[in-house]
């Protein structure tokens, strides 16, 4: 429960933040000195505006079509010029830029990016750029988290036994199904990510679910990949196999994980993958460690999904490149909230007034 009224005391301070620090024009202040060079911007999912009931967190990766358009245009109309990740690298080395960049990325590799984003980003000729993680057009992804999202929504019961523990939860609310669904994603996440799929067999042992269902249904195809590939305003990065949290695991594992994923998308597309990016990319899943490993790949940029914008000191840094994450719920639907995260103001409060991480 405690898990649930913290979330619910961070959207209600977001939602007295966000407005005041927008409204008092504080952007103003901070963009001098936090706005930096430009941004990269992360997205995952778009998908049409849903009636049904929704798990938070899931939600919460996933902008409409219209509100993709709204970001488009407001970076247009805000004098920023969107940018390829490839053209990254000049544009900080570059001692006169006249326009601050923005770079579209999506991750984990969607179908509704092909299906939905792709047709909008074309129209308007927006480059960007598509992270797989190469389970996922293989078929062997287990989509865990719309799983347990769907079972909890459906069942006002949940039973399982994990690890020679039993497991009960009574969940007939909203705020119950929440709370119960952030509690079973903590037991599936917690362990040695070998045994990942050993405790998600356990979570689902006793319901009538295909584990592999939500992958078909929601994951790119291979065929879609390489025809998006054939564009010029397309690149696709690696993403890892199996989007393991790095940092737990060995040195061999992380490089079967990036290598693997590089070479299998290569083969594919038959084109050279130059972008990479870190599972989850947090500082609690990627460090130095991980930093070098990717480095020796030869990568020409390598994201993380810390809140910040791009400096120029990030010329020596590319394999630690900072995004911005678009997120439409915990915007309220503000497209004009952009400026509170564009322009360095919430990111120099995250970040505690550090400009570079």
């Amino acid at each position: 429960i405690t898990y649930v009224y913290s979330k619910i005391i961070k959207r209600a301070a977001s939602n007295i933040l966000f407005p005041f620090l927008f409204y008092t024009r504080s952007y103003y202040l901070t963009r001098p000195f936090y706005s930096g060079l430009g941004s990269i911007l992360m997205f995952h999912r778009v998908c049409p505006e849903s009636s049904t009931p929704r798990i938070r967190g899931n939600a919460g990766l996933e902008v409409t079509p219209e509100y993709l358009k709204k970001t488009i245009a407001f970076l247009r109309q805000n004098n920023y010029e969107i940018v390829s990740l490839s053209r990254i690298d000049k544009l900080i080395n570059s001692n006169n830029i006249a326009k601050k960049f923005a770079v579209f990325t999506f991750d984990d590799g969607y179908a509704d990016n092909y299906i939905h984003a792709y047709p909008i980003l074309k129209e308007h000729e927006v480059p960007f750029t598509i992270y797989i993680t190469t389970n996922l057009p293989d078929g062997e992804a287990i989509l865990w988290w719309y799983l347990l999202e769907d079972l909890v929504l459906r069942k006002n019961q949940i039973e399982f036994q994990l690890n020679g523990r039993n497991h009960q939860y009574s969940c007939t609310s909203h705020l119950q199904k929440e709370w119960t669904y952030q509690e079973i994603h903590k037991l599936i996440l917690n362990g040695p990510s070998s045994e990942l799929n050993q405790r998600i067999l356990q979570v689902f042992k006793n319901y009538n679910i295909s584990l592999l269902k939500k992958t078909f249904e929601v994951a790119l195809t291979w065929e879609q990949i390489r025809e998006m590939s054939k564009d010029p305003l397309v690149e696709i990065g690696a993403h890892t196999i199996n989007h393991h949290a790095l940092s737990k695991l060995t040195d061999s594992a992380v490089h079967k994980e990036i290598e693997g994923s590089r070479n299998k998308i290569e083969s594919k597309i038959d084109q050279k993958v130059e972008h990479f990016c870190y599972p989850f990319g947090t500082s609690n899943e990627v460090g130095e460690r991980e930093f070098e490993i990717a480095k020796k790949y030869g990568f020409k940029t390598s994201t993380t999904t810390c809140a910040a914008n791009i400096f120029s000191e990030h010329k020596n840094l590319l394999e630690r490149l900072p995004r911005l994450a678009i997120n439409q719920k915990r915007d309220n639907g503000n497209i004009n909230y952009l400026n509170l995260w564009l322009n360095g103001t919430l990111p120099c409060i995250l970040n505690k007034l550090k400009r570079v991480l």
